[in-house]
């Protein structure tokens, strides 16, 4: 996710010094020099990172410099994990081709090639099918060091209650004990259990992740990536929350079917209705925490989660 944000110049000149060093070690055969600081476009768009695209000879690239002190429980802002994530996925049509990462002077940063095209808007069949291949991806020893993601009810309680009590714990007003009370006792009692087989899921598919290019739907911002259930990767594009927040508007009925039918498991569609609930309110926590800060986007895009859009 990628912050608008006007920086110094004499930050971005550091930023093309260090991204020419880079180059030079880590990708000698895309080594022309970027444009200067002063041709690059600021990003928006995404909630935790600063990011700029950058005009160069043989396509444009996008350097993101981290604020890993952004991170938060539902979705960390993990540099090492992004990049772990598009190294493995070079040519599977699923996200960027990465170039580059180091430790910079400001922070950890990551060089990409830009994918042309708008963001995602409209067809949720694409989405679906996209995930469904992500979520087939075969998982080599590179990416076992990735955290485990919440998987089963016990785990998303775990999570849930964490930031509950994060809220809670941040503001003296009793408001804030008394929705964090609530969110766990509207919980269902039932509880279902961890998958036997773990899949990766890109953690943050919002529509503000997905690049609508000439070859295809692709997800960007792998910051977020873990080992785990799939339904966490489908209740967060289908979350009335994440849809307001990033697109102005929830899914409707028939968007949601569509989108459902066209990701094609059966028995994973037949998990995430047993699991909403509980992905739902990982997701009310999430806004609500950030409603605390003074977000009231994020409060509002809580009430719509509340109500199913």
């Amino acid at each position: 996710m990628a912050v608008e944000q006007a920086e110094p110049l004499a930050l971005t000149h550091r930023l093309a010094r260090e991204i020419s060093a880079a180059l030079a070690r880590q990708a000698p055969a895309c080594a022309p020099d970027p444009a200067p600081p002063a041709l690059w476009q600021a990003l928006g768009g995404g909630r935790s990172n600063l990011c700029w695209r950058i005009p160069a000879p043989d396509g444009d690239l996008v350097l993101k410099l981290y604020h890993v002190q952004n991170a938060g429980p539902v979705f960390p802002n993990d540099p090492e994990a992004e990049a772990a994530c598009l190294l493995h996925l070079q040519g599977q049509a699923l996200a960027p081709q990465l170039l580059a990462h180091w430790q910079g002077a400001e922070g950890p940063c990551l060089l990409y090639r830009h994918l042309p095209g708008p963001l995602w808007e409209r067809d949720v069949t694409q989405v679906a099918r996209l995930l469904r291949r992500l979520h087939g991806v075969p998982l080599p020893k590179a990416l076992h060091g990735l955290r485990r993601g919440p998987d089963g009810s016990a785990a998303l309680r775990q999570e849930i209650r964490a930031q509950a009590q994060g809220v809670a714990g941040e503001e003296a007003d009793d408001m804030f004990e008394d929705w964090a009370e609530r969110l766990m006792h509207q919980l269902p009692a039932a509880e279902i259990p961890p998958l036997q087989d773990p899949c990766l899921i890109h953690g943050d598919p919002v529509p503000g992740n997905l690049v609508a290019g000439p070859e295809g739907l692709r997800l960007i911002d792998w910051q977020c990536p873990a080992l785990g259930d799939p339904c966490v990767d489908l209740a967060t594009f289908l979350s009335p929350a994440m849809q307001y927040l990033y697109r102005g508007e929830p899914l409707s009925a028939p968007e949601r079917a569509d989108f459902l039918a066209a990701y094609d498991d059966p028995r994973i569609i037949r998990r995430l209705e047993a699991l909403w609930p509980f992905l739902s309110a990982r997701i009310i926590a999430h806004c609500e925490s950030r409603a605390a800060r003074g977000s009231a986007a994020d409060a509002r895009a809580a009430e719509l989660e509340r109500h199913g859009g």
